[in-house]
């Protein structure tokens, strides 16, 4: 079964260019730009890592953390993709929600390919 990503960005252009790129690399891509759908989408396709922003409109990345945190059965590694700057300041507390890295926009995607790569392994089938 081929690894599972979930990349949550309310900006199309961002979750356009996460999806495609991770799904020419091999990996199961999901993704929504809409907030009020983040929690069903996890539940749903149960990825195996997930792309998180953190500014979004309605629920934002930290509510998000929350809502898994109280209904998801299992932590989901979590990386932050987001252009707030003062987002290291919370990095103890993003720690305990399941986030491994966080990435600031804008972001090299060679380097959050080999960080997804290195967070979950290489996607299935790969040679």
């Amino acid at each position: 079964m081929a690894k599972k990503i979930l990349i949550m960005d309310d900006d199309p252009t961002i979750a356009d260019l996460l999806t495609e790129a991770l799904a020419d690399e091999g990996y199961e891509t999901y993704m929504t730009t809409q907030s009020l759908r983040f929690y069903d989408a996890v539940r749903e396709h149960q990825p195996d890592l997930i792309l998180l922003d953190l500014m979004m409109p309605y629920l934002d990345g930290r509510d998000e953390l929350k809502l898994m945190s109280m209904g998801v059965d299992h932590k989901i590694p979590v990386i932050v993709v987001t252009a707030f700057l003062a987002a290291g300041n919370e990095e103890s507390e993003f720690r305990e929600a399941g986030v491994v890295h966080i990435v600031y926009k804008p972001f090299d995607l060679e380097k959050l390919i080999e960080l997804v790569k290195n967070t979950i392994g290489e996607p299935e089938g790969y040679v």
